[in-house]
This record gives C-alpha cells, sequence and structure tokens, in this order.
C-alpha cells in the first residue's frame, strides 16, 4: 500500500533531481501527482492532413520530416521555421513562429506527432506552432489511443511524466472515498481511484467523460454544502447596526435622473434587509450599465444616515478614483464626506485620511481591499461594498467583528450570470437582479467581420478618433505566437507603424499594478486614442470618450465574455460601435458571433453561453478566496449543478453531516471553511 503523503522523490523513476522539477509544478507528494491533471488529451486515431481542415479542435497528425527545416524572415523581421512533412500521400509544413532553433530538432525520416490545426494556404497543408512528440514517445502499450499531455516545465517531457504517473497506478493505492457508498450508488457514480485512473489513463471517451463527471459532483458537493453552512452562520448572526432612518427621498431628490424599475426593486430589498433581524449578506446582479453602483450608494446613504461607515471596496486604484468622483457628486451635496485610499498617496494626505475614518468625519472610503486592513481603524464601520472577484467570506467578517465592526455586505457582480447558475455559485447570499436599464442608453452597434477586413476596421477606427473619440482593441494573447493568433504586441507594433499620427497604448497582465495604472490614466485623460489590450479592461473604467470596442480573434472569447467587452464603450450618448475580427469559417462559430449582433441582453447572452460552452467560466469568477475547483470547470452537463445544491440541501435538511457515512465529506467540509 501506498502512503499518499509520501515525497514523489521516492517514486521509481523520480529522484531528487526529478522531484525538484516535479515541484516547480506544485507536486511534492503522490497526492499532488494525482491531481496534476492532463491539460488535454490527444486522440491519437491516425488522421491525414486533409481530414484535419476546417477541425475547431487540435487534431493529432502522424507524419515523417522529408527535409531538414529552413528559415525564413518576413518583413516586420519575424523569423519562420518552415520543416517539411508528409502524411505518407500529401506535403506539408510544420510552421514555428520566433522559434529559430526549431530547424535543427528534427532531421529528414524522423516520424513524429503533429499537434495543432492545419490549414491549406495555396494548396500547401501547414500546422502552425504545433505541439510535437517523437513517435518513439508514444508508441508503446502503455496507454491506449486516448493520450493525456501534461503541463511541463524544462527537463521534463510528456514521456518520462506519464511514465511516473503510470508507476503510481501499479501500487496498491488506498483513495478515501468522500461520498458515502448510497450516494454513489443513486447517481452511478465511479469509485473514486477508477474516476482517477481514468482522468490520467481513460479506457474511453466515455469513461473520461464519467471520470470528470465523478470528480466535479463531489467537488460540487462539497462546495454546496460549505456555502449552506456559511450562509447559516451570518444568517445566525444578529443585526448590532439598528437602521431607524430608513427615509431615502433626500438622496433621490440630488439624483440628476430617476431609478428604474428595477433598481427600486433593489433598493426595495436593501430596505427589507437593514429592517430584519439578521446581517444583510446580498448580490447585486445587473447587466453591463443597468446602474449597479447607484443603488449601492442608496445603501452607503442609509448607513451614514444612522451614525455608520461605509467602505466601498473595488478590484484597481484607477477604479477607486473613478468610483470615488460617483460617489463624491452623490453623496457630498447631503453631508457625506467621501475619501479615496490610494498606494501613492502624499504621506500627510493619507494621514488626515486615515484620521478622518478613525474619527468618524469620513464616513465613505473607497479603494481596494486593503482599505479592511489590520492597521486601518474605522471609527464605526457598518457597510462594506465589495466584487465578485473579492468575496466577502466568514474569515473577513470575523476579522472586522473582533475590531468591533458588524457590517453589512454587498457583493455587486459584475457579470450576468444565469439564475441557475447564480443559486449555486452565490447560494451563500441573498440575491438581487437589476432586470432594467436606464433610458436613453444607447445600444452599441455590432459588427462581425472577417479578418481580410482588417485595414478597413482600423481605418474606421482612425475615422473614430479623429472626431475626438478613443478606441479599445483586445487581443487573445500578449507576445507573438501562432499565426492567426492576434497579440497586443502584435497589433500594438502594427497599429503604431500604419496610424504613426495616433497615440497607441499597451496593456496586459504582465505588467507590473504601476504600469496598468498608469497606461490608465493616460487612456481616462485621452492622452492614448488607441488602446491595445488583453482582456484586463473587461471590468471596470468608465471611459466615456469610448466609441469603438475591436476583437480580434473574437471566436476565442465566450460570448459572456466578448458583452463585457462591448460593455466598456457606449457608457454615453455617443454613438458607439462594436467590431468582432474573426478567421474562422466554421459555421458554429458563426452563428455564435452573429447571436451577438441580435442580442443586448446580459442575461440571455449568458444563457447562451451556459448551453454551449458548461458552467467553467461562470464558476471561474469567483475563485478569489474560495475553494479551488479542479473538475467542474471540465463538464459541460449542467444538471449535475441542480443535482448537488438538492443532494446539499437534503443533507443539512436531514442533518445527515454527523452520520457516520458521512466522515469523509464532514472532513473535506472542514477543510474547505478553512478556506471561505
Amino acid at each position: 500500500m501506498l502512503d499518499l503523503t509520501k515525497e514523489i522523490q521516492y517514486i521509481k523513476g523520480v529522484g531528487p533531481s526529478r522531484a525538484k522539477l516535479l515541484r516547480s509544478l506544485g507536486v511534492s507528494t503522490i497526492f499532488d501527482l494525482l491531481y496534476l491533471l492532463p491539460r488535454r488529451y490527444l486522440d491519437l486515431t491516425p488522421i491525414n492532413f486533409d481530414q484535419g481542415v476546417g477541425r475547431e479542435n487540435l487534431s493529432a497528425f502522424p507524419c515523417i520530416v522529408t527535409e531538414k527545416g529552413h528559415e525564413v524572415a518576413t518583413r516586420s523581421g519575424m523569423k519562420i521555421v518552415k520543416i517539411p512533412v508528409t502524411d505518407g500521400k500529401r506535403k506539408g509544413f510544420a510552421v514555428f513562429f520566433n522559434q529559430p532553433y526549431m530547424k535543427d530538432a528534427f532531421k529528414p525520416g524522423d516520424k513524429l506527432i503533429l499537434v495543432g490545426k492545419i490549414k491549406k494556404n495555396f494548396g500547401e497543408y501547414e500546422i502552425t506552432n504545433p505541439e510535437w512528440q517523437r513517435f518513439d514517445e508514444i508508441e508503446s502499450s502503455d496507454y491506449t489511443k486516448i493520450c493525456p499531455v501534461y503541463p511541463l516545465t524544462k527537463g521534463l517531457t510528456q514521456k518520462i511524466l506519464r511514465r511516473i504517473v503510470k508507476n503510481v497506478f501499479q501500487h496498491n493505492l488506498i483513495i478515501d472515498e468522500v461520498l458515502p457508498l448510497d450516494v454513489l450508488k443513486k447517481f452511478n457514480l465511479m469509485p473514486k481511484l477508477d474516476a482517477l485512473k481514468n482522468i490520467h489513463f481513460p479506457e474511453s471517451w466515455e469513461k473520461l467523460r464519467r471520470a470528470q463527471e465523478r470528480l466535479a459532483f463531489e467537488e460540487l458537493l462539497i462546495f454546496q454544502l460549505a456555502m449552506m453552512v456559511t450562509k447559516r452562520h451570518i444568517m445566525g448572526e444578529k443585526r448590532k447596526n439598528k437602521y431607524v432612518n430608513l427615509d431615502i427621498t433626500p438622496f433621490l431628490k440630488n439624483l440628476p435622473f430617476s431609478l428604474t424599475k428595477g433598481q427600486e426593486k433593489v433598493v426595495t430589498d436593501i430596505i427589507s434587509d437593514l429592517k430584519s433581524e439578521r446581517v444583510m449578506n446580498r448580490l447585486i446582479q445587473g447587466d453591463v450599465g443597468s446602474g449597479k453602483t447607484v443603488v449601492a450608494t442608496v445603501a452607503l446613504y442609509l448607513a451614514a444616515k444612522n451614525g455608520y461607515q461605509g467602505a466601498f471596496m473595488v478590484p484597481t486604484e484607477i477604479l477607486a478614483i473613478q468610483h470615488c468622483i460617483t460617489l463624491k457628486r452623490y453623496l457630498e451635496p447631503l453631508g457625506i464626506r467621501v475619501e479615496v485610499l490610494k498606494g501613492d498617496m502624499p504621506k500627510t494626505e493619507k494621514k488626515k485620511v486615515l484620521e478622518g475614518l478613525e474619527s468618524g468625519s469620513v464616513k465613505v472610503i473607497v479603494g481596494t481591499h486593503a482599505i479592511i486592513q489590520d492597521d486601518i481603524k474605522f471609527y464605526r464601520l457598518g457597510m462594506v461594498i465589495t466584487d465578485e472577484q473579492h468575496r466577502f467570506g466568514v474569515r473577513q467578517r470575523e476579522s472586522l467583528v473582533k475590531k468591533g465592526y458588524y457590517p453589512d455586505v454587498i457583493v455587486m457582480s459584475a457579470t450576468p450570470i444565469p439564475r441557475t447558475l447564480a443559486l449555486t455559485i452565490y447560494s451563500d447570499l441573498d440575491i438581487s437582479i437589476i432586470d432594467t436599464i436606464p433610458e436613453g442608453r444607447q445600444k452599441v452597434e455590432t459588427f462581425v467581420v472577417d479578418d481580410s477586413m482588417r485595414y478597413k476596421v482600423y481605418k474606421f477606427v482612425e475615422a473614430e478618433v479623429k472626431k475626438g473619440h478613443q478606441a479599445y482593441v483586445v487581443c487573445p494573447a500578449v507576445e507573438e505566437s501562432e499565426l492567426g493568433i492576434a497579440s497586443v504586441d502584435e497589433i500594438g507594433e502594427e497599429l503604431k507603424e500604419k496610424f504613426p499620427h495616433l497615440n497607441i497604448g499597451i496593456l496586459h497582465g504582465k505588467m507590473k499594478a504601476e504600469e496598468k495604472e498608469n497606461v490608465m490614466q493616460k487612456f481616462c485623460a485621452r492622452q492614448i486614442d488607441v488602446l491595445v489590450a488583453t482582456t484586463v479592461i473587461e471590468v471596470g473604467v468608465d471611459v466615456p470618450s469610448a466609441t469603438v470596442m475591436v476583437v480580434e480573434n473574437a471566436e476565442r472569447f465566450g460570448l459572456a465574455q466578448l458583452h463585457q467587452l462591448r460593455g466598456r464603450v457606449g457608457r454615453s450618448n455617443l454613438k458607439s460601435y462594436c467590431i468582432f475580427i474573426t478567421g474562422s469559417k466554421d459555421r458554429s462559430v458563426r452563428a455564435r458571433l452573429n447571436f451577438m449582433m441580435k442580442s443586448h441582453n446580459g442575461f440571455e447572452i449568458a444563457q447562451k453561453d451556459l448551453e454551449i460552452r458548461g458552467p467553467g467560466e461562470f464558476l471561474g469568477v469567483r475563485q478569489h478566496g474560495m475553494p479551488e475547483f479542479k473538475f467542474v470547470p471540465l463538464i459541460r452537463d449542467i444538471r449535475i449543478l441542480e443535482t448537488t445544491k438538492s443532494l446539499a440541501t437534503e443533507i443539512i435538511e436531514k442533518r445527515l453531516l454527523s452520520a457516520p457515512d458521512f466522515a469523509g465529506i464532514r472532513k473535506e467540509l472542514k477543510e474547505k471553511l478553512k478556506i471561505i
């Protein structure tokens, strides 16, 4: 029997040097190795070049190198290596961008498996930047025709890693079965050990699907139980903060507009919470531009009028500055002092704000999540507004209670989520939905164009800039990689070259926080005309003069994500446009993108996205400070969400957690509740 906590270096084929490499992948023990999931699987069923053309998914092409590779350079100076190959009948090329060392990687006669997408250009087949393996690394009775592809680090190969994993499974493994036997039988679930074996070495695609569902079922059930226990814990808290004055008439009179019906409904929910005996823990969901901030400001107003302070927490400092300006406009005419806390504030200014918080003269503070840190003292904190990426859990609440604060909490979700899914992801919160958009808000005109029209698109962008407007260009990659995959670096350079009179800015997640803030401040100050970025601009900033959103390789994004990107423009009365560029000829891809031209309803779009892509993308929105989902993002069938929720409800209501059969669930739940 093999102890799962045993260090990995003592497994056959590992040793100290390979153990060091595995540690860089997060693998220190046998348990860690079992949960090192393949990034994908190769279907090693032979496929020829012709059969692969037009496929959206990656394919594996057995082929033979016919000649030594040669290097060519593009006009922009990029180096391309082309390796002539054949599938036995047809000739083609393995094409590698900016990898000059690949020229000498193969010799004529080498047998390879190339993994990628194949295109036919001017009668020649090309597989661009494929992953590759030699036949001798694959042809083995070690595994079936479904072959795992693991994340690697320098010094490890797929062959070595597969062999190590296989060696582990050859031992007598004892895996603790978390789910009771009755649950496994009732829902026809695999034993956990069988599921893990099929995750690494699937016997069939059906067995792989069942293995993923079995492990996702366990993850979701524990998650649902954790959320329910959390909610009961919070619901058990008696309200300490009393709200006597709940009149919002002065606030409403100060607004330059009237609330929508949807906003009024959510304000009623908030007032009802503040009247109740228990603390508020409410999620406000709304489409892009539905006016969530105004509704949250009502809560801050009521807190201030009843002698409490409010903290409005956002992910970035640029957003903090923007929200502070908005809140000052709404609240300061009513005698409520609003301040912002930033990292780069002069010491004297910061000292004044901190003193104001401690004395109570500052009623509302806006900032990143650092504003509820230990060294910041409040006079009487009573209301916390936060976003879904940084959920406010039991630990954060308890840390504030220890300081003598008993806040009500509002979580604002920027991502419309189908109701069935929201009830799962946010089952620890009460949910309010703003289902109307303020009048006069223009729809963003949306187009789907072929990548052959790119130059015309950018001429249109130039024309908009000449009108005094600004534009975003979003790319799926940061650096140049595969042919046809637009990168921030590549598009940024191209636009600077073709439109030298435009101020082009670049923004991506690899930049330091202060660099990103600086770029965004310049864009907000209109010192940048066109901002070329990754999806870091997906949520948040409000730039009214931005009227064009161009998304390169739009087929690589989910519909909900595209809708969020589109929401960055059309934030004023200026006519705004969103242009999705795609090179895909796949009909289903085109149909998906065309749906965006027809629909501007975020919840409708989210539902469509859920049907097409499964729940993984939505479940990702709540990962910060949450139990990590490893298997849930792999599943497509959303019925598992309802099944696990129903089972979790039954377990709680029937008080089954204390039963002997549920010892495994109890143990896992205890671990998860430490995180929340």
